[in-house]
């Protein structure tokens, strides 16, 4: 009996102690598996929230951070290109400027070579109208002398031979004075510049000279031909060149007084 009892003891305690151990293994089991939970349920639950609380604020903060560097990237490549025109603006202007200096200057050059022509111009205006007052003044006096002779003529009566060859000369010499006006006044027209007018002169006067010549009977056939030859070589100077053709005729009148006189 004694030894059965002790026997029995040892397998309640060796019981007791499994049950405890086992127990301990459950319960250690039970907080590692709680522990695992919680930490799923913290990773489940507490990184999304990670996530919104930490590292979404700081890729929204790292967007808008690149959103303001473009915007700073494109204000101030922005400023640069407006700085860029704005200096290319200047620049134009001052070319313009030197431009408008340069056109200046030679304006002001231009006017004073204008004013100078100016000057010259009137002082040749005045000239111009004293040559026109002598030619007037020369005009009327040939104008005086061509009544005295007309008068002279009408005073003479033919009655010899004598009387009608110094009537004969002094109309000759009417006729010379006559075509000597008809130039002057060409003359002054030319001079005045009224090349119209001129030209309208001088047109009249080549066929009055043509008419002298055949009509006068004072002049030889070789005179009379060349005489023709000039005055028709000066008709056709009148339209394109009327003072060459005025210099021309005024030759033809000196050639017929001087024929006239060897006459």
């Amino acid at each position: 009996m004694s030894a059965a009892a002790p026997t029995q003891s040892d397998f309640w305690s060796r019981l007791g102690r499994f049950l405890g151990r086992m127990l301990g293994f459950v319960l250690r089991l039970i907080f590692v598996l709680l522990l695992a939970i919680a930490i799923g349920a913290g990773v489940f639950y507490g990184l999304p929230w990670v996530y919104r609380a930490l590292v979404q604020p700081v890729q929204t903060h790292n967007t808008q951070i690149q959103d303001l560097y473009n915007r700073i990237e494109g204000v101030r490549a922005g400023t640069e290109q407006s700085q860029n025109a704005q200096n290319d603006r200047l620049t134009t202007l001052e070319t313009g400027n030197d431009d408008e200096r340069l056109r200046l200057d030679a304006a002001e050059d231009e006017i004073a070579t204008l004013r100078a022509e100016l000057a010259d111009a009137n002082g040749a205006n005045a000239a111009l109208a004293g040559e026109v007052s002598a030619l007037r003044a020369d005009l009327g006096a040939l104008g005086e002398a061509n009544a005295a002779v007309r008068a002279a003529v009408d005073g003479l009566a033919p009655e010899s031979d004598a009387t009608r060859t110094e009537v004969a000369a002094l109309q000759r010499e009417l006729a010379l004075l006559r075509l000597e006006n008809d130039l002057l006044r060409a003359r002054v027209q030319v001079v005045a510049e009224n090349l119209g007018e001129a030209r309208a002169i001088m047109t009249d006067t080549v066929a009055a000279m043509t008419d002298f010549l055949r009509e006068a009977g004072a002049f030889s056939a070789d005179t009379q031909a060349t005489l023709r030859v000039r005055l028709t070589a000066a008709a056709a100077l009148i339209e394109p060149e009327p003072a060459a053709a005025l210099g021309d005729l005024e030759s033809i009148w000196r050639e017929m007084e001087r024929a006239l006189i060897r006459a």
